[in-house]
Protein backbone atom coordinates (compact mmCIF):
# COMPACT_ATOMS: atom_id res chain seq x y z
CA UNK A 1 0.00 0.00 0.00
CA UNK A 2 2.11 3.07 -1.06
CA UNK A 3 1.47 6.53 0.76
CA UNK A 4 0.26 4.57 4.08
CA UNK A 5 2.22 5.64 6.89
CA UNK A 6 3.50 2.84 8.85
CA UNK A 7 4.47 4.10 12.11
CA UNK A 8 1.92 2.55 14.11
CA UNK A 9 -1.79 0.26 13.45
CA UNK A 10 -3.75 3.36 14.36
CA UNK A 11 -2.01 5.20 11.27
CA UNK A 12 -1.95 2.47 9.20
CA UNK A 13 -5.96 1.91 9.76
CA UNK A 14 -6.37 5.83 9.11
CA UNK A 15 -4.59 5.72 6.14
CA UNK A 16 -6.98 2.99 4.78
CA UNK A 17 -9.69 5.05 5.93
CA UNK A 18 -8.36 7.37 3.90
CA UNK A 19 -7.75 5.46 0.98
CA UNK A 20 -11.08 4.15 0.75
CA UNK A 21 -12.91 7.49 0.25
CA UNK A 22 -15.23 6.48 3.63
CA UNK A 23 -16.15 8.58 6.34
CA UNK A 24 -14.98 7.15 9.32
CA UNK A 25 -18.82 6.18 10.60
CA UNK A 26 -18.94 4.47 6.69
CA UNK A 27 -16.05 2.28 7.16
CA UNK A 28 -16.27 1.36 10.39
CA UNK A 29 -20.09 0.19 9.55
CA UNK A 30 -18.57 -1.68 6.83
CA UNK A 31 -16.57 -3.68 8.72
CA UNK A 32 -19.11 -4.04 11.70
CA UNK A 33 -17.86 -1.90 13.94
CA UNK A 34 -19.59 1.32 15.61
CA UNK A 35 -18.22 4.40 15.32
CA UNK A 36 -17.47 5.03 18.70
CA UNK A 37 -15.09 1.82 19.54
CA UNK A 38 -13.55 3.04 15.44
CA UNK A 39 -12.74 6.30 17.38
CA UNK A 40 -11.36 5.04 20.30
CA UNK A 41 -9.53 2.55 18.84
CA UNK A 42 -7.68 4.73 16.45
CA UNK A 43 -7.17 7.02 19.24
CA UNK A 44 -5.49 4.36 21.41
CA UNK A 45 -8.08 4.48 24.14
CA UNK A 46 -8.90 0.88 23.05
CA UNK A 47 -7.54 -2.25 21.33
CA UNK A 48 -8.43 -3.27 18.04
CA UNK A 49 -9.47 -6.95 18.78
CA UNK A 50 -8.02 -9.57 15.88
CA UNK A 51 -11.55 -10.12 14.71
CA UNK A 52 -11.68 -6.52 13.78
CA UNK A 53 -8.24 -6.04 12.15
CA UNK A 54 -9.09 -9.22 10.47
CA UNK A 55 -12.24 -7.37 9.08
CA UNK A 56 -9.95 -4.61 8.09
CA UNK A 57 -7.53 -6.51 6.24
CA UNK A 58 -10.19 -8.43 4.45
CA UNK A 59 -12.23 -5.03 3.57
CA UNK A 60 -9.02 -3.31 2.33
CA UNK A 61 -6.78 -6.09 0.42
CA UNK A 62 -3.90 -6.16 3.27
CA UNK A 63 -2.70 -8.72 6.07
CA UNK A 64 -2.90 -9.02 9.47
CA UNK A 65 0.64 -9.33 9.71
CA UNK A 66 1.17 -5.86 7.59
CA UNK A 67 -1.32 -4.19 9.77
CA UNK A 68 0.19 -4.78 12.76
CA UNK A 69 4.09 -4.71 11.84
CA UNK A 70 3.60 -2.75 8.19
CA UNK A 71 5.86 -5.94 7.35
CA UNK A 72 4.93 -7.18 3.76
CA UNK A 73 6.69 -10.87 4.28
CA UNK A 74 10.37 -12.01 3.63
CA UNK A 75 9.36 -13.99 0.35
CA UNK A 76 7.09 -11.08 -1.58
CA UNK A 77 10.03 -9.83 -3.08
CA UNK A 78 11.12 -13.45 -4.38
CA UNK A 79 8.07 -14.31 -5.83
CA UNK A 80 7.28 -12.06 -8.83
CA UNK A 81 8.19 -14.60 -11.47
CA UNK A 82 5.58 -16.21 -13.23
CA UNK A 83 6.26 -19.31 -14.70
CA UNK A 84 9.13 -21.15 -13.11
CA UNK A 85 8.08 -24.67 -11.12
CA UNK A 86 10.54 -22.88 -8.43
CA UNK A 87 8.57 -19.91 -8.30
CA UNK A 88 5.10 -21.74 -8.06
CA UNK A 89 6.21 -23.35 -5.03
CA UNK A 90 8.62 -19.85 -3.05
CA UNK A 91 4.37 -18.56 -3.83
CA UNK A 92 2.58 -21.52 -2.70
CA UNK A 93 5.10 -21.56 0.41
CA UNK A 94 4.57 -17.69 1.24
CA UNK A 95 0.74 -18.02 1.13
CA UNK A 96 0.96 -21.07 3.43
CA UNK A 97 3.49 -19.33 5.94
CA UNK A 98 1.42 -15.87 5.94
CA UNK A 99 -2.23 -17.94 7.17
CA UNK A 100 -0.15 -19.76 9.72
CA UNK A 101 1.10 -16.07 10.78
CA UNK A 102 -1.60 -14.82 11.19
CA UNK A 103 -3.28 -17.78 13.20
CA UNK A 104 0.30 -17.06 15.09
CA UNK A 105 -1.04 -13.69 15.63
CA UNK A 106 -4.59 -15.16 16.83
CA UNK A 107 -4.26 -18.02 18.92
CA UNK A 108 -0.03 -17.70 19.63
CA UNK A 109 2.24 -20.17 18.85
CA UNK A 110 2.27 -24.06 19.87
CA UNK A 111 4.74 -25.70 21.57
CA UNK A 112 7.77 -27.61 19.51
CA UNK A 113 10.44 -29.70 20.48
CA UNK A 114 13.82 -28.00 20.56
CA UNK A 115 16.40 -29.48 18.08
CA UNK A 116 19.29 -30.16 20.08
CA UNK A 117 22.82 -28.61 19.72
CA UNK A 118 24.86 -31.03 18.11
CA UNK A 119 27.84 -33.02 19.54
CA UNK A 120 29.73 -34.03 16.41
CA UNK A 121 31.13 -32.29 13.46
CA UNK A 122 30.70 -34.62 10.07
CA UNK A 123 27.44 -33.54 8.14
CA UNK A 124 26.30 -37.20 8.14
CA UNK A 125 27.28 -37.69 11.75
CA UNK A 126 25.09 -34.69 12.65
CA UNK A 127 22.53 -36.16 10.18
CA UNK A 128 22.53 -39.39 12.34
CA UNK A 129 22.08 -37.16 15.64
CA UNK A 130 18.91 -35.58 13.64
CA UNK A 131 17.34 -38.61 12.99
CA UNK A 132 17.37 -39.85 16.26
CA UNK A 133 15.99 -36.94 17.82
CA UNK A 134 13.25 -36.87 15.24
CA UNK A 135 12.69 -40.51 15.55
CA UNK A 136 12.40 -40.05 19.64
CA UNK A 137 9.22 -37.95 19.00
CA UNK A 138 7.85 -39.26 16.06
CA UNK A 139 7.52 -42.31 18.17
CA UNK A 140 7.07 -46.15 16.22
CA UNK A 141 8.97 -45.99 12.88
CA UNK A 142 5.33 -46.86 11.11
CA UNK A 143 4.32 -43.83 11.99
CA UNK A 144 6.66 -42.75 9.08
CA UNK A 145 3.80 -44.74 6.35
CA UNK A 146 3.39 -42.53 3.56
CA UNK A 147 -0.25 -42.02 4.08
CA UNK A 148 0.88 -41.11 7.78
CA UNK A 149 3.85 -38.93 7.27
CA UNK A 150 3.04 -35.57 6.88
CA UNK A 151 0.25 -36.03 9.34
CA UNK A 152 2.92 -36.80 11.70
CA UNK A 153 5.45 -33.71 11.04
CA UNK A 154 2.32 -31.68 11.54
CA UNK A 155 1.34 -33.48 14.82
CA UNK A 156 4.82 -33.65 16.33
CA UNK A 157 6.40 -30.37 15.45
CA UNK A 158 4.02 -28.66 14.39
CA UNK A 159 5.10 -27.63 10.26
CA UNK A 160 2.61 -27.30 8.02
CA UNK A 161 2.81 -29.84 4.91
CA UNK A 162 1.70 -29.43 1.84
CA UNK A 163 2.11 -31.22 -1.52
CA UNK A 164 1.17 -29.18 -4.21
CA UNK A 165 1.50 -29.76 -8.15
CA UNK A 166 4.16 -28.46 -9.69
CA UNK A 167 5.24 -28.58 -13.34
CA UNK A 168 8.52 -30.73 -12.70
CA UNK A 169 12.09 -28.45 -12.01
CA UNK A 170 11.56 -28.83 -7.88
CA UNK A 171 11.11 -31.41 -5.78
CA UNK A 172 10.53 -29.49 -2.89
CA UNK A 173 11.31 -26.49 -0.51
CA UNK A 174 11.63 -25.15 3.82
CA UNK A 175 10.29 -21.80 4.52
CA UNK A 176 10.43 -20.21 7.67
CA UNK A 177 9.03 -17.07 8.62
CA UNK A 178 9.97 -14.27 11.06
CA UNK A 179 6.57 -14.74 13.07
CA UNK A 180 7.22 -18.24 13.38
CA UNK A 181 5.64 -20.31 10.38
CA UNK A 182 7.15 -23.37 8.96
CA UNK A 183 6.19 -24.69 5.41
CA UNK A 184 7.46 -28.08 4.20
CA UNK A 185 6.59 -28.20 0.86
CA UNK A 186 7.06 -31.14 -1.59
CA UNK A 187 5.73 -31.70 -5.35
CA UNK A 188 3.03 -34.29 -6.50
CA UNK A 189 5.01 -37.40 -7.77
CA UNK A 190 4.48 -40.75 -9.52
CA UNK A 191 7.96 -41.82 -8.07
CA UNK A 192 6.45 -42.14 -4.31
CA UNK A 193 9.96 -42.75 -3.35
CA UNK A 194 11.81 -39.41 -4.00
CA UNK A 195 8.39 -37.66 -2.65
CA UNK A 196 9.20 -38.99 0.52
CA UNK A 197 12.94 -39.01 0.66
CA UNK A 198 12.25 -35.33 -0.28
CA UNK A 199 9.61 -34.42 2.17
CA UNK A 200 12.35 -36.49 4.81
CA UNK A 201 15.23 -34.19 3.51
CA UNK A 202 13.14 -30.68 4.27
CA UNK A 203 12.12 -31.72 7.02
CA UNK A 204 16.20 -31.47 8.27
CA UNK A 205 15.86 -28.25 6.89
CA UNK A 206 13.29 -26.69 8.91
CA UNK A 207 14.63 -28.74 12.12
CA UNK A 208 17.92 -27.41 11.43
CA UNK A 209 16.80 -23.73 10.31
CA UNK A 210 18.94 -23.95 7.33
CA UNK A 211 19.11 -20.93 5.26
CA UNK A 212 17.22 -18.91 8.32
CA UNK A 213 13.89 -18.12 5.81
CA UNK A 214 14.20 -20.06 2.49
CA UNK A 215 15.10 -23.47 1.33
CA UNK A 216 14.88 -24.97 -2.27
CA UNK A 217 15.46 -27.97 -3.43
CA UNK A 218 15.12 -28.09 -7.05
CA UNK A 219 16.94 -31.58 -7.56
CA UNK A 220 16.89 -33.16 -3.72
CA UNK A 221 19.14 -36.23 -5.52
CA UNK A 222 21.64 -33.32 -7.26
CA UNK A 223 25.53 -34.03 -5.97
CA UNK A 224 25.81 -32.48 -2.36
CA UNK A 225 29.21 -32.92 -2.09
CA UNK A 226 30.76 -30.10 -0.02
CA UNK A 227 27.21 -28.27 1.29
CA UNK A 228 27.09 -29.36 4.32
CA UNK A 229 23.48 -28.83 5.13
CA UNK A 230 22.77 -30.51 1.85
CA UNK A 231 24.85 -33.48 3.12
CA UNK A 232 23.50 -33.59 6.45
CA UNK A 233 19.96 -33.24 5.22
CA UNK A 234 20.51 -36.74 3.00
CA UNK A 235 21.78 -38.40 6.20
CA UNK A 236 19.01 -37.86 8.16
CA UNK A 237 16.34 -39.04 5.93
CA UNK A 238 18.28 -41.87 4.86
CA UNK A 239 18.82 -42.98 8.77
CA UNK A 240 14.62 -41.49 9.87
CA UNK A 241 13.25 -43.87 7.11
CA UNK A 242 15.93 -46.70 7.25
CA UNK A 243 17.04 -47.21 11.04
CA UNK A 244 20.23 -49.26 11.51
CA UNK A 245 17.60 -51.24 14.63
CA UNK A 246 15.43 -51.24 12.06
CA UNK A 247 17.06 -52.71 9.16
CA UNK A 248 19.25 -55.12 11.43
CA UNK A 249 15.62 -56.31 12.61
CA UNK A 250 14.66 -57.17 8.85
CA UNK A 251 18.21 -58.48 7.74
CA UNK A 252 19.53 -60.78 10.42
CA UNK A 253 20.44 -63.22 7.86
CA UNK A 254 23.96 -63.52 5.70
CA UNK A 255 22.57 -63.70 2.49
CA UNK A 256 19.78 -61.20 1.18
CA UNK A 257 17.59 -63.08 -1.18
CA UNK A 258 15.52 -60.94 -3.77
CA UNK A 259 12.12 -61.29 -1.78
CA UNK A 260 13.65 -60.63 1.57
CA UNK A 261 14.86 -57.12 -0.20
CA UNK A 262 11.94 -56.34 -2.01
CA UNK A 263 9.46 -56.94 1.18
CA UNK A 264 12.32 -54.57 2.32
CA UNK A 265 11.75 -51.71 0.18
CA UNK A 266 7.81 -51.87 0.53
CA UNK A 267 7.56 -52.05 4.16
CA UNK A 268 10.14 -49.01 4.25
CA UNK A 269 8.76 -47.68 1.29
CA UNK A 270 11.99 -46.32 0.07
CA UNK A 271 13.78 -47.39 -3.23
CA UNK A 272 15.57 -49.59 -3.95
CA UNK A 273 18.81 -47.81 -4.58
CA UNK A 274 18.46 -46.44 -1.54
CA UNK A 275 18.10 -49.28 0.87
CA UNK A 276 20.98 -51.30 -1.38
CA UNK A 277 23.74 -48.22 -0.09
CA UNK A 278 22.31 -47.54 3.36
CA UNK A 279 22.38 -51.60 3.29
CA UNK A 280 26.22 -51.48 2.11
CA UNK A 281 27.11 -48.34 4.90
CA UNK A 282 26.01 -50.79 7.81
CA UNK A 283 27.83 -53.67 6.38
CA UNK A 284 24.76 -55.42 5.85
CA UNK A 285 25.34 -56.31 2.42
CA UNK A 286 28.45 -56.54 0.41
CA UNK A 287 29.78 -54.35 -3.00
CA UNK A 288 28.11 -57.10 -5.32
CA UNK A 289 24.55 -57.35 -3.31
CA UNK A 290 24.60 -53.30 -2.98
CA UNK A 291 25.14 -53.29 -7.21
CA UNK A 292 22.42 -56.15 -7.90
CA UNK A 293 19.77 -55.88 -5.81
CA UNK A 294 20.30 -51.69 -6.26
CA UNK A 295 19.61 -52.11 -9.77
CA UNK A 296 15.95 -53.30 -9.10
CA UNK A 297 13.30 -50.91 -10.09
CA UNK A 298 10.57 -50.39 -7.00
CA UNK A 299 7.95 -52.10 -9.15
CA UNK A 300 9.81 -55.16 -9.63
CA UNK A 301 10.37 -55.21 -5.80
CA UNK A 302 6.47 -55.15 -5.66
CA UNK A 303 5.91 -57.67 -8.01
CA UNK A 304 8.32 -59.86 -5.91
CA UNK A 305 6.88 -58.99 -2.97
CA UNK A 306 3.51 -59.42 -3.69
CA UNK A 307 2.82 -55.73 -3.51
CA UNK A 308 1.58 -54.56 -6.39
CA UNK A 309 -1.79 -53.05 -5.68
CA UNK A 310 -0.28 -51.52 -2.76
CA UNK A 311 2.66 -49.84 -4.86
CA UNK A 312 -0.46 -48.67 -7.46
CA UNK A 313 -2.34 -46.90 -4.56
CA UNK A 314 0.73 -45.87 -3.11
CA UNK A 315 1.79 -44.16 -6.83
CA UNK A 316 -1.64 -42.92 -6.84
CA UNK A 317 -1.26 -41.10 -3.29
CA UNK A 318 1.43 -39.54 -4.11
CA UNK A 319 0.20 -37.70 -7.10
CA UNK A 320 -2.71 -36.08 -5.02
CA UNK A 321 -2.22 -32.80 -3.43
CA UNK A 322 -2.49 -31.99 0.10
CA UNK A 323 -3.56 -29.12 1.84
CA UNK A 324 -1.87 -28.60 5.41
CA UNK A 325 -4.51 -30.03 7.47
CA UNK A 326 -3.14 -28.58 10.81
CA UNK A 327 -3.66 -25.49 9.23
CA UNK A 328 -7.25 -25.91 8.36
CA UNK A 329 -7.95 -27.10 11.62
CA UNK A 330 -6.28 -24.34 13.33
CA UNK A 331 -8.13 -21.78 10.87
CA UNK A 332 -11.13 -23.41 11.53
CA UNK A 333 -10.94 -23.41 15.34
CA UNK A 334 -10.13 -19.21 14.99
CA UNK A 335 -13.35 -18.54 13.05
CA UNK A 336 -14.96 -20.37 16.23
CA UNK A 337 -13.39 -18.28 17.92
CA UNK A 338 -14.77 -15.21 16.44
CA UNK A 339 -11.20 -14.36 16.10
CA UNK A 340 -11.35 -13.82 12.55
CA UNK A 341 -13.98 -14.25 9.48
CA UNK A 342 -14.23 -17.25 7.24
CA UNK A 343 -12.39 -15.18 4.37
CA UNK A 344 -8.99 -16.99 5.54
CA UNK A 345 -10.12 -20.54 5.55
CA UNK A 346 -11.96 -19.85 2.19
CA UNK A 347 -8.93 -18.83 0.59
CA UNK A 348 -6.82 -21.77 1.69
CA UNK A 349 -9.27 -24.51 0.70
CA UNK A 350 -9.65 -22.42 -2.52
CA UNK A 351 -13.69 -21.86 -2.18
CA UNK A 352 -15.71 -19.07 -2.38
CA UNK A 353 -16.47 -17.62 1.53
CA UNK A 354 -20.29 -18.01 0.64
CA UNK A 355 -19.81 -21.82 -0.53
CA UNK A 356 -17.94 -22.42 2.81
CA UNK A 357 -20.38 -20.31 5.19
CA UNK A 358 -23.33 -22.39 3.74
CA UNK A 359 -21.46 -26.03 4.29
CA UNK A 360 -20.52 -24.84 8.09
CA UNK A 361 -23.62 -23.09 8.94
CA UNK A 362 -26.38 -24.83 7.26
CA UNK A 363 -28.91 -23.47 9.27
CA UNK A 364 -27.78 -19.74 7.38
CA UNK A 365 -27.84 -18.75 11.44
CA UNK A 366 -23.68 -17.30 11.49
CA UNK A 367 -22.20 -18.34 14.58
CA UNK A 368 -21.63 -15.31 17.08
CA UNK A 369 -18.08 -14.01 16.91
CA UNK A 370 -17.11 -12.49 20.36
CA UNK A 371 -14.94 -9.64 20.45
CA UNK A 372 -14.00 -9.94 23.87
CA UNK A 373 -10.70 -11.13 23.19
CA UNK A 374 -8.78 -8.48 22.23
CA UNK A 375 -4.74 -7.82 21.10
CA UNK A 376 -2.21 -5.61 22.11
CA UNK A 377 -0.67 -4.57 18.68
Amino acid sequence: MHGVPRETVEVRVRGLIEQSGQTQEAFGASIGLDSTKLSKALNGKRRFSSLELARIAEACDVTVDWLLSGDGGAVAARVSVEGSPVQQAIREAARLGECRDNVIFLRGLSDRPETPAFEKMLAYEQGEELAEFALRHLGDPDVLDSENFAAAIERVFGFDVAVVELDGGCDGLAFSSRKGARTLLVATSGNPTRQRFTMAHELAHLLCSDDQGLHVDENVMASTKGDLSEMRANAFAANLLMPAGRLKELFQEPGISEKTFSDAVMKLKVSPSSLAWRLLNLQLASPEQRTKLGGMRTIDCAAAASKMDNYAAWVEAGRQPRIPTRLVRDLFDAYLDGKTTLRPLANLLGVPVDTLRIAIEPSGVPIAASEADEFAP
